[in-house]
């Protein structure tokens, strides 16, 4: 049974009302989400929702996975709430839930995205750290900040040193 509700979650998970109206359903019938629910419920929500969800997930002991923990710092990073989003990556270190690749990337953006520079770079340095390697994406955040900050020189530095990266990869 629970399986059909998760379809119908991912269904209408673009849907809020109707997605909502449907998690509201499984709660009336008795029936309790499993953490793939919550993820799909936390995915297709409004951040304040998705939150709302997430909290509720924590309070019914389901250990949040790392996709869950993706889906939410995307939507509070894609909202321009960068604390927010290391708040949660510190929050979900208690359950042993360490960050991915995906995680620091969507940070590094957002603090580029935001003017912060050099903290996306201790970020950088700290992922590089935990043996993960920049990727385009993460360059392209650190182009796109430093031209909005004007600073041409190192847009162009970071565009040789990605050149340079793809040629030894190649």
């Amino acid at each position: 049974m629970l399986c059909f509700y998760h379809e119908g979650l991912l269904d209408k998970a673009r849907e809020v009302r109707e997605a909502e109206d449907l998690w509201a359903e499984i709660k009336v019938q008795g029936l309790e989400p499993d953490v793939v629910a919550y993820n799909t419920m936390i995915g297709g929500l409004y951040i304040d929702s998705a939150m709302l969800i997430y909290r509720d997930m924590c309070r019914k002991d389901f250990r949040p996975q790392r996709l869950t923990v993706e889906l939410l710092i995307r939507g509070i990073c894609d909202k321009g709430m960068v604390l927010k989003a290391f708040e949660i990556m510190k929050a979900v270190r208690e359950f042993g839930v360490c960050p991915t690749g995906t995680s620091y990337e969507l940070l590094v953006k957002g603090l580029c995205a935001e003017g912060k520079i050099e903290e996306a770079l201790k970020l950088q340095a700290e992922m590089v750290g935990k043996g993960f390697k920049p990727n385009l994406e993460i360059y392209n955040s650190f182009i796109d900040g430093y031209l909005r900050q004007g600073n041409e020189e190192m847009v162009a530095m970071l565009r040789k040193e990605v050149l340079e990266t793809q040629k030894g990869e190649n």
